[in-house]
């Protein structure tokens, strides 16, 4: 229990708990976004790597024109004896349930169910955009989940797992690369941007779309509350921002306190 002395010392700093607290909040979230990020950089890295094995010319991460006069963002493109070859990768946990034709799928994980675009619909948009090119040639769709995923379903036409992949493109590794694919496979890459403004123009191009992620706007939702609070305190005991910091600083102290009793 706290005792009165510690109750007086840390009221004066009390109502500062809850900027900090909001801010704690935003970031919990941030770091949520961070690590979605992070895991679908090592789902490509990881099927990036299995298909460099299995073909000569493998592209990663290119951005091209969606046919619809925007932009879209293509995890890995390959040059193969058939064709070219779009693939998505998604490196998502838990148990996957979904057929080709659903327009979403579930992943269940944690005991908790989430809906999630069906990826195969998902890449569809992607052959879409290499066919208004105008490539003539066999334009080819896989989407390959890591081995973090289970399917107890079974896994649906046109999807592989890392561990999978090598038998599910066996058919498309047989013969020579004809000329006139090579010569698509050129041409396509010269509509291919992987700079940073390419890169910005996409998001941009998202958002606009689908709005922000849901996460992202509650962490700008909390850390706006956190701004305002904090506005709001200094100005009524008449602080300045350095004041404003000082006094958060001290909320944290004062909560560590009451945390260590």
């Amino acid at each position: 229990m706290m005792s009165f002395d510690d109750l007086m010392l840390a009221l004066p700093v009390l109502p500062w708990l809850i900027p900090l607290i909001l801010l704690l909040a935003a970031l919990r979230f941030f770091r949520r976004i961070r690590l979605t990020q992070r895991r679908g950089a090592e789902g490509e890295f990881q099927v990036g790597q299995v298909l460099e094995r299995l073909f000569r010319k493998v592209r990663h991460d290119l951005i091209l024109p969606d046919g619809r006069g925007g932009l879209t963002q293509i995890d890995h493109l390959v040059l193969t004896p058939a064709g070219l070859l779009v693939v998505e990768t998604k490196n998502y946990r838990g148990a996957i349930f979904g057929q080709a034709d659903e327009a979403t799928w579930t992943q269940v994980l944690g005991g908790k169910r989430h809906a999630l675009q069906n990826p195969l619909r998902q890449n569809h948009a992607h052959l879409k955009a290499l066919q208004a090119i105008g490539l003539g040639i066999p334009v080819l769709g896989r989407v390959v989940f890591t081995n973090a995923a289970s399917f107890p379903k079974g896994l649906p036409e046109g999807v592989s797992q890392v561990h999978t992949l090598r038998d599910d493109l066996a058919n498309l590794r047989r013969g020579r690369v004809p000329a006139a694919i090579v010569r698509a496979w050129k041409i396509l890459l010269t509509h291919a941007r992987t700079d940073r403004a390419a890169r910005r123009a996409h998001r941009r191009g998202l958002r606009a779309r689908f709005g922000l992620d849901s996460r992202a706007r509650h962490a700008l939702t909390l850390l706006m509350l956190a701004v305002i609070c904090t506005g709001g305190l200094a100005w009524h005991q008449r602080f300045s921002l350095t004041s404003a910091a000082i006094q958060i600083h001290s909320a944290m102290q004062a909560g560590a306190a009451i945390l260590r009793r």
